[in-house]
């Protein structure tokens, strides 16, 4: 690549009416060369589709406080809680995109009831209670067993 000095003289000589055989004598390059120096654009870089993020500085420095307060406190912060807490103007998905474009990172919260170990064998005494009282097993039919026999086939 040729630096832009080099470009910016070929253009100044061009423009003084010279030609592109003497140009390319005056900078020691080959024709074709001042020829792509002269018509040379740069790139520009296209703009990423879709709708832009509306949100102003005042409004992503109050989202920016909530979530810092919110993890002094140990609290869950979700994009949700973040829309109805601080009144932002935008959908779910869009205020997920905005965070993930911030640099916050999105951790999944792990599924799971935390029980005691108290709250475990209550919840099987009362399971195992149910069970009892409520269902006649003299009149139930399991209808999903399969038959083995040890003996052979059996005609089935």
């Amino acid at each position: 690549m040729y630096s832009e000095e080099l470009r910016k003289l070929a253009i100044f000589q061009r423009c003084n009416g010279e030609t592109l055989r003497k140009i390319s004598q005056n900078l020691n390059v080959s024709m074709s060369t001042v020829q792509t120096l002269l018509t040379y654009k740069p790139k520009v870089q296209k703009q990423k589709r879709g709708p832009k993020c509306k949100i102003s500085n005042a409004l992503a420095t109050r989202i920016k406080r909530f979530v810092a307060k919110s993890n002094s406190d140990n609290s869950k912060v979700n994009a949700r809680k973040i829309i109805a807490e601080c009144i932002v103007p935008l959908k779910k998905r869009r205020m997920n995109y905005w965070l993930k474009k911030s640099d916050y990172k999105y951790r999944k919260v792990s599924q799971q009831l935390c029980l005691t170990n108290k709250e475990k064998k209550n919840r099987v005494y009362k399971v195992s209670a149910w069970i009892e009282e409520n269902i006649n097993w003299e009149n139930a039919i399991f209808s999903d067993e399969k038959r083995f026999t040890l003996d052979g086939p059996d005609n089935w």
